[in-house]
């Protein structure tokens, strides 16, 4: 069967190029000075931390999330809902299918 491929089984793939997860990341509120309003997903190899998402979504956000909480940003940092501690909760690995919410207090009146 001349000039046709085989495509390799899913297995194999996963094994050359490591599996991949999907995360959903909210940004919402003030990130360094700015307002940050972001929905989207983020694809990363396994295994993927939350610092890792972060970092990937705030690129694509165009707000610099990890840098924020080094200033001192304290955002409510939620896992599928669950509130992570920081910065502890920045190692956690990101199941596939998640969602990261990233909710920064907002005050006024």
């Amino acid at each position: 069967m001349e000039g046709r491929c085989r495509r390799a089984p899913p297995i194999m793939l996963d094994r050359l190029l490591g599996r991949r997860v999907t995360v959903t990341v909210r940004i919402l509120g003030q990130v360094g000075g700015r307002m940050v309003r972001w929905d989207g997903q983020v694809r990363l190899r396994e295994p993927a931390s939350v610092g890792a998402v972060l970092a990937r979504a705030g690129k694509a956000a165009g707000a610099d999330l990890l840098g924020a909480l080094q200033q001192g940003d304290q955002p409510a940092l939620l896992l599928n809902g669950r509130r992570l501690d920081l910065p502890s909760g920045l190692s956690n690995p990101v199941p596939d299918g998640a969602l990261i919410s990233w909710l920064m207090p907002m005050a006024g009146g």
